[in-house]
């Protein structure tokens, strides 16, 4: 996407018309980004069983 174009569709669209175009697939791609990189919870290890040790 070159920048002049949207530019120019800016200035000869309404505002609505380039935030739902720009800012909605941002968005969705900047929180698909965080959910993806977000660490794991740590799990409490259960207690070792009597059945392992056998």
């Amino acid at each position: 996407m070159i920048f002049a174009s949207v530019s120019a569709h800016g200035a000869t669209g309404t505002w609505l018309d380039e935030i739902l175009e720009l800012g909605v697939p941002l968005v969705l791609f900047v929180g698909l980004w965080w959910w993806s990189t977000r660490k794991e919870k740590k799990k409490a290890k259960p207690p070792p069983s009597a059945d392992a040790k056998k």
